[in-house]
């Protein structure tokens, strides 16, 4: 049962009596609550009232609730957020979502202390709220899913006992603000962990530096993406020889690339003053995509490929095209050519790009000197110009994208 507040138009007080003599009561017996404030235009007072959501609880007749979502334009007390995750944790929730992030600042709520021992738990998400009071024991056997949305954390081992407490989690999602939490150390250490994706924003020139501690020996997949307006690093400890496939957004002097040398499928934006970390060797790499946000792009595609001796699917696109100029910056072709086009490029795709002359001349490098090349998309603005280039590959096809 979905109650959001751009439906309605009846005082909420007789709301739940309307839709039990609709319904005939079949609704008390739902599994599913999703209790959703939305933004309605010209609407005045649209927002869930407290009163309304204790009188859906009060009515509600299953002994089951299966999931249980709470998004609030507005704040409730921390003893109302208490009534209500108690509600569902009672009745063996296994998805909950806390949701303020319409709100202006962050929800101090209190979560009853059965949620942190809840046996049927699944997953878990919480958005902007203020996490303390977690118990120093937390155990929840049966927690796959775990998102923490820009977060504060009144100390650095509330995180760790929350992420810590589930020997089967796997798919952890962290969005963390230096706003809200400056200079921390974020150590994960999750056996279980198969997938991860870190956001951290750092707003501004006195933030210190956020360290990301990761033990996670089975992580296959990882997306870090880094906002950090040239002030602070984004570092992490740790190596991950299982990661199959990352994807990186990164504009800041960090670790992260030296962290992820074992992967095989990259997706990479480097922004701005992004520097290639010297002696960084991809030696699974096969498959990049490179999203051009640098006015060095270019050195630092052609040092990817120089450092991605087996790479065999290359993606090259723009990002934000036309609010920068991209051919700002010199860019002299190496005098060796990479051994991945030498070797073992076989598709080079490019057809999501604006057609500048510094790409134009990126793209036919590539095409002259990959000899492996099977299959080249290219797109309209160039594919006239780069139909009569030199290949290095009898073989390949030029397509338009």
């Amino acid at each position: 049962m979905i109650c959001s507040s751009e439906y309605y138009r009846l005082p909420q007080s007789k709301m739940p009596w309307l839709l039990s003599k609709r319904w005939r009561f079949l609704w008390t017996l739902l599994t599913r609550l999703n209790f959703e404030d939305r933004l309605v235009v010209l609407v005045e007072d649209c927002k869930l009232s407290s009163d309304f959501i204790f009188a859906v609880l009060l009515l509600h007749k299953s002994p089951v609730v299966e999931s249980f979502h709470l998004t609030r334009r507005s704040e409730c007390s921390a003893l109302q957020m208490e009534s209500w995750v108690r509600f569902a944790v009672d009745r063996f929730v296994r998805d909950l979502k806390i949701d303020f992030e319409y709100v202006s600042d962050h929800c101090r709520i209190r979560l009853p202390s059965g949620l942190f021992r809840c046996e049927t738990l699944e997953s878990l998400e919480l958005n902007r709220v203020i996490l303390s009071e977690v118990p120093s024991r937390v155990s929840l056997p049966s927690l796959k899913t775990l998102r923490l949305i820009f977060l504060k954390y009144e100390d650095e081992e509330s995180f760790i006992r929350l992420i810590s407490s589930s020997p089967v989690l796997e798919d952890l999602d962290v969005k963390n603000s230096s706003k809200d939490n400056n200079g921390k150390t974020f150590t994960i250490n999750v056996p279980s962990l198969r997938s991860l994706t870190v956001y951290d924003m750092m707003e501004d020139a006195d933030t210190n530096d956020n360290v990301f501690e990761i033990h996670s020996h089975s992580l296959n997949h990882l997306d870090i993406f880094e906002e950090c307006e040239e002030c602070g690093n984004f570092n992490i400890i740790g190596d991950f020889p299982k990661v199959v496939e990352a994807s990186l957004e990164i504009d800041s002097q960090g670790n992260i690339l030296e962290s992820v040398t074992f992967v095989k499928r990259l997706f990479l934006s480097l922004y701005y003053g992004a520097q290639y970390p010297i002696r960084t060797i991809f030696f699974q790499l096969v498959c990049l995509k490179f999203r051009r946000f640098s006015e060095n792009w270019a050195n630092l595609l052609v040092c990817m490929l120089q450092h991605s001796p087996i790479l065999q699917i290359l993606k090259f696109e723009d990002d934000h095209p036309g609010c920068w100029d991209p051919d700002k910056g010199c860019w002299i072709p190496p005098s060796c050519v990479p051994e991945c086009l030498l070797y073992h490029l076989k598709t080079f795709d490019c057809k999501d790009i604006e057609g500048t002359p510094r790409q134009k001349e990126v793209a036919i490098y590539i095409l002259k000197n990959a000899r492996q090349l099977v299959t080249a998309t290219v797109s309209q603005h160039v594919f006239e110009e780069l139909e009569n280039e030199t290949r290095g590959s009898r073989a390949c096809e030029l397509t338009m994208g």
